[in-house]
């Protein structure tokens, strides 16, 4: 099966459904969907905690007696004279009263547990800015004003979607959605909004969908700025059709088309730009040049530039420049680190990196959600890079013989070795499946990304097959790699008399 994405996750824990084999099965070979899974159980269970307490507030019971203690209760077979002086008597009230009390008691009791068991007013309200929200930009944004209302409501067979809530400058467009269900129930990660535009005013798109977060009733979709904008209003602009029924196949078909204007004149005046000046050059060839850092209220926009020398561009042609990444953090006056891209690190989130190649030279923007250069100073420290190179590494070898006679793989500073060559059952076959493969047992040490190589073996008659890797990886400056068995080689069924192990286009890594 492949990786879920977080919002699969959080369906997945919100239906209470048991995982089949098969999920079982992914979740103990990969690492990072258990992370992932990890990672919304906690947050579900802080929705939780936060919006169904199990214990009833302080003073709830104080307040019900306080309640009650207004309601006067007379006493039985009271004799009054009317207006006219006819004396009579009034009947026993004493049940009658009982009966007003229990009433009383029981309405404010259950209006109480009612509005207990709900989400909190600002949880339905506001719920972008809830407790939990760990979004600093956002809440400088608030902060500063610079929520808007643009009042969306469309409603079409029973089916609404609102939007209350938007707050946008230069750097993103984030916005909270409720959709809800002909009941009122609200309906998470149910649409499909890949009909949604964001433009500048002469209408050309400039954002996409970077993230979506939920609570237990409002999504917060988050658009980020795939270039430098300069408008001062942006139209947002949505195509909905369908709205999934949760937990079926079903859909519903309608029209939810909504438009609306976000005004950003007053967020750019408080934009802060920095230009920066400062340049690098790898051993390899590669070159890197910062430009400038550009707070706005909602997070921070960071511009650099990287171009290839010639040698270098001979090795990472075409898309494999494409597919090249820095990696980098910063660090405060102490030396802890408080942002980073693409390494181990769990700072400010990094919202989005786009890249344009021009003029042989590839722009980048990276979006932060927060990064406080403006407030304190920071150090820009770079880690390293990977790119994609051209290689002809490959290495002839006898299976039968590979036992007794190991071989050794050297391709870009990498070493495998190769220490037996079988043909059994698939180690990444579904349970209770009996599918075969070629099964390579191996170990490596790696100064390259080895997790990005494609492997492939070809057989004495020119077939060729997938090999992926199995097993387990050291991280570090040197990886080391440990084969369990190794490289298993898919649709294999047979064990070749000769052949040949390739890698194509392998991740050259650098780091500082």
């Amino acid at each position: 099966m492949r990786c879920w994405k977080l919002a699969q996750t959080k369906e997945y824990i919100r239906s209470g459904n048991k995982a089949d084999e098969e999920l079982e099965f992914h979740l103990h070979m990969c690492p990072e969907c258990r992370s992932l899974l990890a990672a919304a159980e906690e947050k579900e269970r802080v929705w939780t905690e936060l919006l169904y307490a199990e214990r009833l507030p302080e003073g709830f019971t104080d307040q019900v007696m306080a309640s009650l203690e207004q309601i006067e209760i007379e006493p039985a077979g009271e004799e009054i004279y009317s207006p006219i002086g006819t004396k009579r008597r009034i009947r026993n009230l004493r049940p009658l009263k009982k009966s007003i009390l229990w009433i009383a008691s029981l309405l404010v009791v259950a209006m109480a547990l009612t509005l207990y068991a709900q989400p909190s007013i600002a949880d339905w309200v506001r719920s972008m800015f809830s407790k939990e929200t760990s979004d600093v930009g956002m809440m400088d944004a608030r902060s500063l004003g610079l929520v808007q209302n643009p009042h969306v409501k469309v409603k079409d067979k029973g089916y609404t979607i609102e939007i209350n809530e938007v707050v946008a400058d230069a750097t993103r467009l984030v916005m909270g959605v409720k959709v809800t269900d002909p009941q009122g129930k609200p309906l998470i990660y149910q649409v499909d909004w890949s009909g949604l535009h964001i433009k500048d005013k002469n209408g050309n798109e400039i954002g996409q969908i970077r993230g979506m977060e939920a609570s237990s009733n409002i999504e917060k979709l988050n658009i980020s700025f795939m270039q430098e904008v300069h408008t001062d209003e942006l139209v947002v602009e949505a195509h909905v059709n369908r709205i999934h029924i949760p937990w079926s196949e079903k859909v519903v078909e309608g029209s939810w088309d909504f438009k609306f204007k976000a005004d950003i004149r007053g967020a750019n005046a408080l934009n802060i730009t920095t230009p920066l000046h400062e340049t690098y050059t790898t051993p390899d060839g590669l070159t890197i040049q910062t430009e400038k850092l550009v707070r706005t209220p909602s997070g921070v926009r960071l511009f650099m530039a990287t171009t290839l020398s010639p040698e270098a561009a001979k090795r990472s042609p075409g898309e494999l420049e494409s597919q090249q990444q820095l990696m980098f953090h910063f660090e405060n006056e102490k030396g802890e680190e408080i942002a980073g891209v693409n390494n181990v690190f769990g700072g400010a989130r990094v919202i989005a990196q786009d890249s344009v190649l021009q003029d042989g030279k590839r722009h980048w923007v990276y979006t932060f959600n927060y990064l406080p250069y403006d407030r304190q100073k920071l150090r820009f420290v770079f880690d390293g890079y990977t790119i994609p190179v051209t290689s002809s590494g490959s290495v002839e070898l006898v299976p039968s013989d590979l036992k007794e006679h190991p071989v050794i793989f050297k391709d870009q500073g990498d070493v495998v070795t190769l220490s037996g060559f079988t043909v059994g059952h698939d180690p990444n076959a579904r349970v209770n499946e009996t599918e075969i493969a070629g099964l390579i047992e191996m170990t490596g040490r790696f100064i390259n990304i080895f997790q990005h190589d494609q492997w492939f073996v070809r057989d004495q008659d020119g077939r060729e097959y997938s090999a992926v890797f199995r097993g387990s990886v050291r991280m570090g400056k040197i990886q080391e790699a440990s084969g369990d068995p190794g490289f298993v080689v898919q649709g294999m069924t047979v064990l070749p008399e000769r052949a040949t192990l390739i890698r194509k286009s392998p991740t050259n890594g650098f780091r500082t």
